[in-house]
């Protein structure tokens, strides 16, 4: 009754499917927080973290996106469609999986740096591998190590950068991402006013 039941049902992902899933039980049953566990066919091992893919969500009766939801306010996501979660005990190594029903935004003052620095890293990111002529990714793609992915080279070393407020970020010896929040040089890698506008009472220096 579980793999084909899971794989039939309109909650469960596509991308689920695709990566060779068969949860030991996959009825959707009114207990949400009870885990289950699941296996994987090769050549996956494990995974963890939600694998039904993204999804845009609205917060609130004004249905605003999350970053607009005002301090010290908690809103719920009004729009939110049911997603499936994998888990891995690594002490025991068992894979197990939940489905994630609701989800909200608390908005303190951390949240909303931590939004703030991870969007306008995910912008400035966006940006450099858009222009893939411009001198800066080239030198990035250049710098980046073998086996490493570039956004896992270049993305932490931005979000650090915008939450020191650096002027200048560093990817590697010589190669500097002009950060646009805090620096008066010309940015090298160009982001939107509309981004730039949203994240810059908390990423700007003012």
């Amino acid at each position: 009754m579980c793999a084909n039941k899971l794989k039939k049902s309109e909650k469960t992902s596509k991308t689920a499917v695709d990566l060779h899933i068969r949860p030991e039980c996959s009825t959707f049953a009114e207990n949400f927080d009870m885990a289950k566990f699941i296996e994987y066919m090769a050549p996956v091992d494990w995974l963890v973290g939600n694998i039904s893919g993204n999804q845009s969500k609205s917060y609130g009766e004004g249905n605003t996106a999350g970053y607009d939801v005002p301090d010290g306010e908690k809103e719920s996501a009004v729009d939110y469609k049911p997603r499936l979660v994998a888990k891995r005990i690594w002490r025991t190594k068992r894979k197990y999986f939940q489905v994630r029903t609701k989800t909200s935004v608390n908005m303190t003052s951390g949240a909303r740096t931590t939004m703030a620095v991870m969007g306008g890293a995910g912008a400035v990111f966006a940006s450099l591998i858009r222009n893939k002529s411009a001198q800066i990714y080239i030198d990035c793609k250049n710098a980046c190590p073998y086996g490493e992915t570039l956004r896992s080279f270049v993305f932490p070393k931005l979000r650090a950068g915008l939450a020191a407020k650096d002027s200048s970020i560093t990817i590697a010896d010589g190669i500097n991402i002009v950060n646009p929040w805090t620096s008066s040089e010309t940015p090298n890698v160009q982001v939107s006013q509309a981004v730039l506008d949203k994240f810059s009472s908390v990423l700007s220096n003012s």
